[in-house]
């Protein structure tokens, strides 16, 4: 009875593995990404949901319109944010927005920091 029960356990988890798969390759990664203005941060654009880096990068650029525009934080399957007082730019990433916002305005340093935009892929949007 017992062997009948491991070998049962052993199915099972080899069956888990297999289902779990085949969820991962249903959900495939998204990317953003969050470019602005290097001299005026109020100037942004943001991606979400590409299927490609480069992709999620390109469409931030264009959204931002501004030929000084240059890529603060790119993001996959989580979120990103910026922060800034008006002189300092802080940017990051994390699995949350709370988490993302929180580390943009550590990174922003010193001063009044404040979130200037943040965008989260669809999979951890809050």
């Amino acid at each position: 009875m017992i062997k009948c029960l491991s070998l049962t356990g052993l199915i099972l988890i080899a069956l888990e593995g297999i289902t779990s798969g085949a969820i991962v390759a249903q959900n495939p990664d998204h990317y953003g990404a969050i470019a602005t203005s290097t001299t005026n941060p109020a100037i942004w654009g943001y991606s979400h949901d590409y299927p490609t880096l480069a992709q999620a990068q390109r469409y931030a650029l264009e959204y931002c319109g501004q030929a000084d525009c240059q890529i603060r934080v790119w993001f996959k399957n989580g979120c990103g944010a910026i922060a800034t007082n008006g002189s300092n730019i802080g940017s990051a990433w994390a699995v949350n927005r709370a988490e993302a916002e929180a580390r943009s305005i550590v990174a922003c340093g010193q001063g009044d920091c404040k979130i200037e935009v943040w965008a989260c892929t669809t999979h951890f949007n809050p």
